[in-house]
């Protein structure tokens, strides 16, 4: 039975967001040399998760935080792919594999508590984090551009946790590269978050993200 959420804080600041997010991110796949697959095609739509009305930053004229490098962080989860349609099609433990579409199987661990260092991005440094680790397995016969499923989405009851990137803490601005069938591919995320945090991840398909998986305790 499909389950609907109430939309969370960042609508109006999504889509802009997340499509700043892909250009940083393709940028830091090819500087990295890693072989990462770019986020071109398949860049987070304009759906996008929101705030009721008046609560952003633009409309109330507070100023958003800054991270130490200067660039704004607004607050809530901006770049979550999702809005008030969206709807779960499954529910997995942390460990457990749960299928997420045809030839896609995804296994979320975690979480482990971290704390940022000194140079993270969208937190100050020394922010209690939790970090997860999305893995993907291509079940299917041909290979799978998972660049999609790169944007996971952490929510504490229906209130969204800024995602944060950290490399001290492993966690890099990366996504899915093509996954050849039968491999795996594994991305490690991060969220603004006390280490006591009831912490649940969603997993969406960009390309259509009106559908995710749950992974919760």
């Amino acid at each position: 039975m499909a389950v609907h959420f109430p939309p969370s804080p960042g609508h109006r600041l999504g889509s802009v967001c997340a499509a700043l997010l892909v250009v940083a991110l393709a940028g830091c796949a090819e500087d990295r040399g890693t072989g990462t697959t770019a986020a071109s095609s398949a860049s987070p739509p304009a759906a996008t998760s929101g705030p009721t009305s008046g609560s952003g930053a633009a409309e109330t004229g507070s100023a958003a935080p800054e991270t130490p490098g200067g660039s704004p962080a607004p607050s809530g989860n901006d770049v979550a792919p999702y809005d008030d349609t969206s709807t779960r099609d499954a529910a997995a433990s942390f460990g457990a594999a749960q299928r997420l579409g045809d030839s896609l199987e995804a296994v979320v661990e975690g979480p482990r508590p971290g704390t940022t260092g000194e140079r993270p991005v969208r937190a100050a440094p020394g922010t209690p984090v939790q970090v997860f680790t999305l893995t993907l397995t291509n079940t299917g016969s041909t290979p799978v551009d998972a660049v999609p499923w790169s944007f996971p989405v952490a929510v504490e009851g229906d209130e969204p946790a800024t995602p944060v990137f950290d490399d001290s803490l492993g966690v890099p601005m990366e996504t899915f590269p093509t996954i050849a069938p039968g491999d795996s591919a594994s991305l490690e995320v991060a969220f603004s978050a006390e280490h006591d945090a009831d912490l649940a991840v969603r997993v969406f398909d960009n390309t259509a993200p009106d559908h995710y998986v749950e992974f919760t305790d």
